[in-house]
């Protein structure tokens, strides 16, 4: 085959299997981490939430496998997917993230909420005070009308 034919054939710009730019749809159709196929990327079709630096992100992924990857490597080794997955930082938080293999925009993965990493995270829920909130919850009870330990009913 001729490397004519061979460019002609290769999309113009970053296109998914189905043929839809990654631009498509906010940045949210092409998968970051998977290899191309004809020259194309993979299509997303689940949303995870990872966890990269004290922030939440939502990201786009084809599978389950690439779901693990990314989100053990951002929680593991953040530095490691800074130097394979992040291009750049928006201002506003979100994470402009590149293909592992070519490098090129794929993604950008909205920041959805922060959170603080401590030490005692790892609290139960009788130690987080959830426990005593079933106890201390305050409902009211229905009284008959004189029943004498209510203000609202009570004789005079």
């Amino acid at each position: 085959m001729s490397s004519s034919k061979i460019n002609k054939d290769k999309p113009k710009y970053a296109q998914n299997l189905e043929g839809m730019h990654c631009m498509g749809n906010h940045w949210t159709v092409c998968c970051p981490n998977r290899h191309l196929q004809y020259d194309r990327y993979q299509t997303t079709k689940e949303v995870i939430q990872v966890y990269y630096k004290g922030g939440i992100y939502r990201v786009f992924v084809c599978t389950k496998k690439c779901s693990r990857d990314l989100r053990n490597l951002a929680k593991n080794n953040p530095e490691q997917f800074k130097k394979l997955f992040i291009k750049m930082v928006k201002p506003n938080g979100d994470l402009i993230l590149k293909h592992r293999d070519t490098g090129k925009v794929a993604q950008i993965a909205q920041k959805v909420d922060s959170y603080e990493e401590k030490s005692g995270s790892n609290k139960t829920k009788k130690q987080k005070g959830g426990f005593m909130k079933m106890f201390t919850h305050s409902r009211r009870r229905k009284h008959k009308k004189g029943c004498g330990h209510t203000m609202k009913h009570k004789k005079l």
